[in-house]
């Protein structure tokens, strides 16, 4: 059996596998609203354990942080720290956010946002903004998804049947199970993840080298201060990674799909319980930087594609069934945070869009039809974007993080600041995302100030917050915020 043969069976267990559980949930019975978009509020620990932790290993973790590593040493270094520290703020934000889940009965970030401040236009602007960042974030794992299976399968499946069969069967699962489906598939994937970047990640530095040590000490001798700041960049130094690490641990649980995990779990011991113990998963980023630094010293010639380091060795010196099972969860990687995007985006549009506008007589039942129909079209639009427009989102998706980032002052404020306002929040918003388009799409991310090179994302996060605050104590009255959702934090 040829290796291309053996790499797309592989891959095609694992795939077909993954969607089956993902649908077994909405075949067992009929879901209400609730039970589709957050899990009828019943995770335990480990069903909440996997849908939190499966955000982690995406596309990103998988193929760009061995990317990153052969591309840009020392700076890569700043994966390890975000997580861990965005657990810790995770550890008192979630179960703030899912008190006022189970208090109001809400179901997505800009239920939130609106129940906080008292405005229906606040929260479909979130809502919005949310879609907006969402949407490429989504096409970001249907193209890596594609780039995984056409080069795993030696070529014989091109990226597009790649991309159409795959998220044909991610849209099936989100159809029929919601959350549910979700997290059981999450729980799959990371089993096999964690498998595989392992694996490889302690076999190819022994393999080439002798040890981990001994690629560490190769590299240091063939590359000085490559592992050190700023690395192979000219400017990504300690001041970027210092206020990296800020963006990204404050803006980790800011993406609109962890609002909706958060709601899912069954009480607020669940959160807290996973927050202290998440950081574990960080210990598995490692993995995929030990496969780039390898392959950056073996590989020849260069990779024109960084992303593809870890690919590129394995299929260099393993037979098809081992690239088939690198292959099998690189694409699990892809396919289930894009299920969980999915879900969280077709919620924003039937319920904080429609819903609030043209549709604010619908019932949940109809919200829940129009949601899983949304699916389906948010799953052609994607595609239909990967496929004939791939590069049309990208100056959007490089403010992703650094756009969502921008959500914090206006939801962690409003959560546990009495005088936090609708005012404040609308120009603290505006202002912090007017910023982070101007200056990453104006080039000037990391922005060189005072002899700092600062994430374009802290800036902006920056100038948010101060305008925030200053407008909210100016406008600050009794009447400008529900005063039950004022004290959400007393639960904390």
């Amino acid at each position: 059996m040829s290796n291309e043969v053996m790499a797309l069976i592989v891959i095609f267990i694992f795939v077909v596998g993954a969607t089956v559980v993902g649908m077994i949930p909405g075949m067992k019975q009929k879901m209400s609203l609730e039970e589709w978009a957050v899990g009828g509020r019943s995770f335990g620990r480990w069903l909440n354990w996997f849908i939190m932790a499966g955000e982690i290993y995406t596309a990103f973790a998988f193929l760009g942080a061995s990317g990153w590593a052969y591309a840009r040493g020392g700076p890569t270094f700043y994966i390890l720290g975000y997580g861990a520290l965005a657990y810790l703020i995770g550890y008192y934000l979630l179960p703030a956010i899912a008190t006022a889940g189970r208090k109001h009965g809400l179901m997505t970030q800009p239920d939130l946002i609106e129940k906080l401040y008292g405005s229906k236009t606040l929260g479909i602007l979130t809502a919005c903004i949310g879609i907006a960042f969402l949407l490429p974030y989504l096409q970001l794992q249907l193209s890596g998804l594609g780039l995984i299976i056409e080069t795993c399968s030696y070529g014989q499946i091109t990226r597009v049947p790649a991309m159409l069969i795959a998220f044909t069967m991610v849209a099936a699962f989100v159809y029929m199970s919601g959350l549910k489906g979700v997290a059981t598939t999450a729980a799959i994937k990371d089993v096999i993840m964690m498998v595989a970047v392992v694996f490889f990640g302690l076999y190819l530095p022994a393999h080439y080298f002798g040890s981990v040590g001994g690629m560490f000490e190769a590299l240091e001798a063939a590359k000085p201060g490559f592992l050190a700041l700023p690395g192979g960049t000219k400017n990504l130094d300690v001041s970027w990674v210092m206020s990296t690490l800020v963006v990204t641990s404050l803006g980790f649980y800011m993406w609109p799909h962890f609002s909706a995990n958060s709601f899912s779990a069954k009480n607020n011991d669940v959160l807290r319980h996973n927050a202290v113990y998440l950081p574990l998963y960080q210990f598995c980023l490692i993995f995929p930087m030990f496969i780039g630094f390898t392959a950056l010293l073996v590989l020849v010639p260069a990779l024109k594609t960084p992303d593809m380091a870890f690919m590129a060795i394995v299929q260099q010196i393993f037979p098809g069934w081992a690239l088939g099972l690198v292959g099998g969860a690189g694409a699990l990687a892809c396919m289930i945070p894009a299920a969980d995007l999915l879900l969280s985006t077709s919620m924003l549009f039937s319920r904080n869009v429609y819903g609030r506008t043209i549709g604010k007589n619908s019932t949940p039942e109809t919200i829940g039809r129009l949601a899983r129909i949304a699916v389906l079209v948010l799953t052609a639009i994607a595609l239909s974007l990967a496929i004939f427009v791939p590069n049309m989102l990208v100056n959007l998706l490089l403010t992703g993080y650094s756009g969502v980032t921008q959500f914090f002052p206006m939801l962690v404020l409003g959560l546990c600041w009495k005088k936090a306002t609708k005012f404040g929040a609308y120009t603290g918003l505006l202002v912090g995302e007017v910023l982070v388009f101007g200056l990453i799409l104006g080039k000037m991310d990391p922005l060189a100030f005072a002899g700092l090179n600062l994430n374009a994302g802290f800036v902006a996060l920056v100038a948010n917050t101060a305008t925030f605050v200053i407008v909210s104590l100016l406008t600050c009255s009794a009447s400008t915020k529900q005063a039950d959702s004022a004290k959400v934090n007393e639960n904390m």
